[in-house]
């Protein structure tokens, strides 16, 4: 029986067209994912990109799930 994928916690910005710069915790398998998942949810005009990524204490704590896209 094949491992499930590990998940990794990316930081996700998000500059809109007004210059507003917002972060999220995205806890994906790969860094696609987490641009996707941020994407479906900004505005058409908005560019994202992978700005960093958080330990395995922090994301406990934080309580985040997988797929989850939460603002930092």
């Amino acid at each position: 029986m094949p491992k499930p994928a590990k998940r990794r916690a990316f930081l996700v910005s998000e500059l809109s067209k007004r210059d507003v710069v917002r972060v999220y915790a995205v806890l994906a398998v790969t860094a696609d994912e987490a641009l996707e998942a941020v994407a479906l949810q900004a505005a058409p005009d908005a560019e994202v990109e992978i700005v960093g990524g958080l330990s395995r204490d922090l994301v406990k704590r934080l309580r985040l799930e997988p797929g989850e896209v939460r603002q930092v």
